[in-house]
């Protein structure tokens, strides 16, 4: 007789600075797992075991062997690596079953198109996983052009806690602090690095101005082009419409989408690699902050990039990728419809709330790894 046990050992093999990595294994530390993370990030999750791998002091060779010898020790129900390069490496080295592997967009799409190795170890990663967990159409197409087997992959989106981020998290002081009360609002969340184009939506800024002059731009996220950014809001005239922010804390995100008006996402198919610039296969994936500002019933500009126009789902507007003067149409068209953004913004709660549930999601997540442990203790 087979016995089914009610918490499970679980390895995560992540970036223990993702934001999914936290929400995940927070939520299974949370409901008695016993949760272990490999990661080459220095990080603390509540009571999730992390074992931390120096990757400035060990080789290539001996990085990918310290997590073996790790989970070998630990002995897990289920191994879950989070990226299909070099998570997805350990995942494969380890031999450990039951596999499972998360891919995240990048690692499918730029990875597998600027390095060979790479290439070469997302496809043997995906052969060797018992299972395949991909976000989107795109990405599941993408993975099985890579050579996965359509049987062993899950389409299943990101979750988001849909209490956490709602209409209810606006926060009237945030809004005066940012001095945006008798201003219309745009929040972009992305880091300040060349592949996520945020200078695109600086550039569009002028042009918006024109239209309605009383616009503010909030950047957060941060990054190493914070120097380069700010002298191209000043060398446009638009520095004093330009809140750059920075990175916030994650218990804050919320109140910052819910008190805006407009979020606007910057990524394309393009990416930037060693001074050039190439066309992503199969998009770029939505990222998380889109999901959570859909959540907080905040109507959402994205580019029309290939992974973007395959979401029927999608309620907001879409500008030509890189245009910068097309965003500018669709910011100032959007600021001046209220009816328009409260018909997004309701459409895209209710979505969320049908279909991005966190406590759905996951609880159907505690199934999957239930019935690979007990398939694999069979």
């Amino acid at each position: 007789m087979m016995v089914v046990r009610i918490s499970l050992t679980i390895a995560f093999v992540a970036n223990g600075a993702s934001v999914h990595t936290v929400r995940w294994l927070g939520y299974f530390a949370d409901r008695g797992f016993d949760v272990h993370l490999l990661t080459f990030t220095e990080s603390a999750i509540k009571n999730v075991t992390v074992h931390y791998i120096s990757p400035s002091k060990i080789k290539i060779p001996l990085r990918l062997l310290k997590p073996r010898m790790l989970i070998t020790k630990i002995k897990p129900d289920v191994l879950h690596s989070f990226y299909a390069t070099h998570h997805g490496a350990i995942g494969l080295l380890s031999g450990f079953h039951p596999f499972v592997l998360t891919v995240m967009g990048g690692d499918v799409t730029t990875a597998t198109e600027t390095s060979r190795i790479k290439n070469l170890m997302v496809r043997a990663s995906l052969r060797k996983a018992d299972l395949v967990h991909v976000s989107d159409v795109m990405l599941k197409e993408r993975v099985e052009e890579l050579g996965c087997n359509s049987s062993k992959i899950l389409l299943q989106e990101w979750a988001v806690n849909t209490n956490e981020f709602s209409p209810q998290a606006k926060d009237e002081r945030l809004r005066a602090q940012l001095g945006i009360t008798d201003f219309y609002s745009v929040i972009n969340a992305y880091p300040w690095e060349p592949r996520y184009g945020v200078d695109i939506l600086i550039k569009a800024l002028p042009y918006v101005l024109k239209e309605i002059p009383n616009v503010k731009l909030i950047l957060l996220g941060g990054g190493t082009m914070e120097k380069e950014l700010m002298e191209l809001a000043r060398k446009l005239g638009v520095v004093e419409n330009v809140l750059f922010i920075g990175r916030v804390p994650r218990e804050a995100m919320p109140k910052y989408l819910a008190s805006v008006d407009v979020i606007v996402d910057t990524l394309s198919d393009y990416a930037y690699d060693r001074g050039g610039i190439f066309k992503r296969p199969k998009g770029t994936g939505i990222g998380q902050t889109n999901r959570e500002a859909m959540s907080c019933g905040i109507p959402q500009i994205l580019s029309d990039s290939a992974s973007f126009k395959s979401y029927k789902w999608f309620k907001g507007l879409m500008y030509k990728q890189l245009d910068y003067r097309d965003l500018a149409d669709k910011v100032a068209s959007l600021l001046n419809d209220e009816v328009l953004r409260k018909k997004i913004g309701r459409e895209s709660r209710q979505y969320a709330l049908d279909y991005l549930n966190e406590d759905t999601i996951m609880k159907n997540w505690e199934k999957i790894y239930h019935r690979l442990s007990n398939a694999s203790a069979a």
